[in-house]
């Protein structure tokens, strides 16, 4: 009897793991979009900046009115408002399987005024901090061109130092030779 009560508790319990749904819900699913037909959410736990390329990479779900969920891969082209698509996964409503999986290989779009699109980015841009990341890049590239600038105009200024000097040399020899002949001539040496 208590083995038979063990064994249903643990069917019970596996049964009720297999069935729980695929939810977007958790504190790591932050809004940043909805209309009649589906809502938008972004990953907060996957986002990053490259502010070298001045690009994104996110995930986030479209959960739809129909029943679906469309989680998605996106690398966010801030330059020109694009993205590409790559990874994504739809699931039904009540289930933890995706009902399909494929990749866009980086399909690439301009996000349309007013869209989900472009609210993703905007969302993303903020998120990540891209502004202030942008202008503190800028910011280290100009500083780093001008110590480069500032090394280059000190080595010049070296190169043209021991020019000098070694012209300077020159023409001491030069000289010292020239007296030297002109002694020799004198005294016939």
């Amino acid at each position: 009897m208590k083995k038979g009560l063990v064994l249903a508790t643990i069917f019970a319990l596996c049964s009720t793991m297999m069935v729980s749904a695929k939810e977007f819900n958790d504190a790591r699913w932050q809004w940043f979009y909805s209309n009649a037909n589906y809502t938008g959410k972004v990953d907060l736990n996957t986002l990053s900046y490259d502010p070298s390329t001045d690009t994104a990479t996110a995930w986030a779900v479209w959960v739809r009115t129909n029943g679906h969920q469309d989680l998605m891969s996106y690398i966010i082209y801030f330059k020109d408002n694009s993205m590409d698509v790559g990874q994504y996964y739809i699931y039904q409503d009540g289930s933890d399987a995706a009902i399909v999986q494929d990749d866009f290989n980086g399909q690439n779009h301009v996000a349309a005024p007013g869209s989900g699109d472009e609210a993703l980015i905007a969302s993303v841009k903020g998120l990540v901090g891209r502004d202030t990341k942008l202008a503190d890049y800028k910011k280290q590239q100009a500083d780093e061109a001008q110590a480069r600038a500032e090394e280059k105009a000190q080595l010049e200024q070296a190169q043209q130092e021991a020019r000098i000097v070694q012209q300077k040399e020159a023409e001491r020899k030069a000289k010292h030779e020239r007296n030297r002949s002109i002694i020799k001539g004198i005294f016939g040496i």
